[in-house]
């Protein structure tokens, strides 16, 4: 018999800061994915497809280069978590941030020469292009090359508040990047030159707006000192190990999300890649939702390891792998069955239902997969292991590369999605098996009974049945509408099917009457 988990004393206030700072991850991702279905039609009708193309190559130079952040945003954030339960350690706190960000001015300026001078090959030996000039190509990769340069020092300060459990503040300026970055992006696009040069030059200028106020965010977070904070290359020697390891999860972790995006590029036309892309970008719902609550939580487990309480971390464990159920499970469900219906309503084009709805379809069951992995794969890093993700990840890598070039070769871009779909499918087990053995040990059947099969169970049938039986409206706004409330009434069934998620309604809900009931009384 599976057991419930009850929350061990003392666990109602930790409970109520984790919401906090779990709803301000989510919502922080929220406007992430939303941002993407409400920003990637405008891009297509003003750029076209082969200059969205562009557009997702972007997004394939920043994910390679992260290769160059080497585990250090990743160790800055574990490291935050571990000092910010500990006493006396605020001069620590401040040289561990100067000593990152010094080494992350060597990376950017090295990321950003390295695109420079790629920028001419990746215009004339990479990219098959019909419409785009060469000039215009490599102006545009090498402005994204900066772009990508003040990108990813960002990705740092943000692991550091999250790193403090700063996450409301963190999330506030992400979101407020993202609007004007995409806003801003498309105005440009609008009313002054609807060019991937204009669309690259803004990316550049918004970026650097991010990095600054994300830097001044943290630094104004940080434990007062009467020291100034120095750089003190000793702080290595406790973490080198951690971030060795985490260095190498992010180059295989690249070489994984970017191998089918380069061999698309590469083999099929820009064309064809920007539907790829556009069904990529459909597809990024469930990781980004996923992730939001994995980044709220790591910190928290992080302090719960280093002090050995084993019963609060398995609470917090079952407690984020069911919300993560609620978050993807329901919408991404939703995506995969009604994906030919849904890109036709966000794009209102036939060619990109026809070119990017099968493809969406697996390209989304391989991100359904991966975000469940989540929470066990932040479990491992906030114990300081790599081993096991090591292991996965090179298997995956062996396993998808060859997979890919096969498939992509014979079926085209939907081979690009049937390999990340087989790959996830087949490592999954074997994962998760290992994880919970080694760092959550007799968990294994609840996490996949009851954290993922119960709500899997609920909402697939719902959705499905909905799908078979339903005609949608010849509207696009309305056939979005019917979409949505068939995804809303899935997630209320979800909630109903996870008890401790059922609690917390039902107490939000007394809690909403009592407070509506003592209004009126003192009215």
């Amino acid at each position: 018999m599976i057991r419930e988990h009850n929350a061990p004393e003392g666990e109602i206030i930790f409970m109520t800061t984790l919401r906090k700072n779990a709803a301000a991850n989510f919502l922080g991702r929220v406007w992430g994915a939303i941002s993407i279905y409400i920003f990637v039609p405008l891009y297509l009708r003003f750029l076209g497809i082969e200059a969205y193309g562009m557009v997702g190559f972007y997004s394939i130079l920043l994910g390679i280069f992260l290769l160059a952040d080497m585990g250090l945003s990743a160790t800055l954030n574990r490291e935050m978590a571990r000092l910010s339960v500990r006493g006396d350690t605020a001069h620590e706190v401040g040289d561990s941030v100067r000593t990152y960000e010094f080494a992350y001015l060597f990376v950017s300026l090295a990321v950003a020469s390295t695109i420079w001078f790629l920028a001419p090959f990746f215009a004339e030996r990479w990219l098959n292009t019909n419409s785009l000039s060469l000039n215009e190509m490599i102006t545009a990769i090498r402005l994204m090359g900066i772009a990508v340069a003040f990108q990813l020092p960002s990705g740092l300060y943000f692991g550091g508040l999250l790193g403090l459990q700063k996450q409301v503040l963190a999330n506030s300026v992400q979101v407020g990047w993202g609007i004007m970055r995409g806003v801003g992006g498309v105005l440009i696009l609008w009313l002054i030159s609807p060019t991937i040069i204009a669309f690259s030059l803004w990316q550049l200028i918004s970026n650097a707006t991010y990095c600054y106020s994300i830097r001044r965010a943290l630094w104004r977070k940080l434990p007062f000192t009467p020291s100034k904070p120095r750089v003190n290359w000793l702080l290595w020697r406790g973490t080198w190990k951690y971030s060795l390891g985490m260095a190498s999860i992010t180059v295989l972790s690249t070489i994984l999300m970017q191998t089918d995006k380069l061999v698309v590029s590469k083999i099929l036309t820009l064309e064809a890649f920007g539907y790829y892309s556009l069904a990529g970008s459909l597809a990024m719902a469930p990781i980004i939702l996923a992730s939001s609550i994995g980044l709220a939580v790591f910190p928290r487990m992080t302090g719960f390891v280093s002090l050995g309480d084993l019963n609060s971390l398995s609470y917090l464990y079952h407690k984020a792998c069911s919300l993560i159920s609620l978050a993807v499970i329901p919408g991404a469900m939703t995506l995969v069955i009604f994906s030919g219906d849904f890109i036709l309503a966000w794009t209102g084009s036939a060619s990109a239902v026809k070119n990017a709805a099968v493809v969406a379809q697996f390209l989304l069951g391989g991100q359904l997969l991966q975000a469940i992995t989540v929470v066990p794969f932040y479990l491992a890093l906030a114990h300081g292991q790599t081993r096991i993700i090591l292991i996965t990840q090179i298997a995956m890598v062996l396993i998808i590369i060859p997979l890919l070039i096969h498939l992509i070769e014979n079926y085209g871009s939907v081979g690009g999605g049937i390999s990340w779909f087989v790959v996830n499918l087949i490592i999954l087990p074997f994962y998760m098996l290992s994880l919970h053995r080694r760092f959550m040990p007799g968990e294994l059947r609840a996490w996949a009974l009851r954290d993922i099969g119960r709500p899997l169970i609920v909402a697939a049938p719902i959705i499905l049945m909905s799908h078979l039986l339903l005609p949608l409206p010849s509207s696009r706004i309305l056939m979005i509408c019917q979409i949505i409330t068939i995804w809303f009434v899935s997630v209320l069934a979800t909630v109903i099917s996870i008890s401790n998620l059922r609690a917390d309604l039902g107490n939000m809900l007394k809690n909403l009457f009592l407070h509506s009931t003592l209004r009126k009384v003192m009215l």
